[in-house]
């Protein structure tokens, strides 16, 4: 006989087990994930966003390519901004720091 208690054998929701899998790499949430990179105009404005955009989170830092030094620069100094607004937007403060990188747009 089962009992109901769910295993790790046991079939689980993706987002859940991702939520997880972030959780132990101090990551965070697929949904934080998510918004940034689907909400990233909403974050930063449009006109930031022609210039620059989210490469990867990497544990709690958000890692930002920018498409030269000027905007990598201006990015850097609207850190506070840019995180405060990533913490608005996706209801979470799992991304407390910004990484910028001069990386051309393909």
């Amino acid at each position: 006989m089962r009992d109901n208690h769910n295993t790790q054998r046991d079939p689980q929701r993706l987002g859940r087990a991702l939520d997880r899998l972030m959780g132990t790499l101090r990551a965070p949430s697929v949904d934080v994930l998510d918004t940034v990179f689907t909400r990233w105009a909403e974050i930063v404005g449009e006109d930031v966003a022609a210039h620059c955009r989210p490469l990867s989170i990497d544990g709690n830092t958000l890692i930002i390519a920018a498409e030269d030094s000027t905007w990598a620069s201006e990015l850097r100094w609207l850190e506070k901004d840019v995180l405060a607004r990533v913490a608005e937007v996706s209801k979470s403060d799992g991304i407390t720091a910004v990484n910028v990188r001069v990386a051309r747009r393909k």
